[in-house]
């Protein structure tokens, strides 16, 4: 493909799954239980009390994989053959293809383990709430730590797409003033 002969028509699945994933994603948090996140014993009564939890991550999950499978599309609407282009377009769907599945691991822990424990810490007997709530912090954590490589990992593979679009599209000239 020659500098700027992008076919813009190409462009439409991506844009449309790009932007239906991320506001699909925000109507649905609109769902999420929600409090100050580092107030656990507060937010995890919170979430211990939701009964929707599961619905709003597999719906989280689905608006991701959409605004992901949004990447996909354009790395296929770039279509570049050669050079700095298709490498950036390759790394790029590989590193969206790393964040989709770190999102999922985010939304097992997050969805799943930590719904478990802070049921579990809620309704234990109270000679077994600390270590209840020790263990439902613990996983918090480690949702933490999986969100971040995920947030990483998603933005290694946009800043990719930028430079497969840059090097596919040029960058326009500045007009003299």
């Amino acid at each position: 493909m020659n500098e700027r002969t992008l076919n813009r028509a190409s462009l439409r699945l991506p844009a449309v799954l790009l932007l239906a994933g991320q506001v699909l994603y925000i109507v649905v948090t609109q769902f999420h239980a929600d409090g100050v996140a580092n107030d656990h014993p507060a937010v995890f009564a919170e979430y211990a009390g939701s009964r929707i939890w599961t619905a709003v991550h597999v719906g989280q999950f689905a608006a991701t994989a959409i605004l992901l499978a949004g990447l996909f599309a354009l790395f296929f609407a770039l279509d570049a053959s050669a050079g700095t282009a298709r490498w950036a377009g390759l790394f790029g769907a590989a590193s969206t293809a790393v964040a989709l599945a770190l999102y999922g691991v985010v939304m097992a822990v997050d969805g799943v383990a930590l719904k478990q424990a802070v049921n579990a810490w809620v309704s234990a007997p109270e000679v077994e709430k600390a270590a209840r709530f020790a263990s439902a912090e613990a996983i918090r954590w480690l949702e933490w730590g999986a969100r971040s490589y995920e947030n990483f990992a998603l933005g290694i593979a946009v800043l990719l797409f930028a430079v497969a679009i840059g090097c596919t599209m040029g960058v326009p000239a500045r007009s003299p003033t």
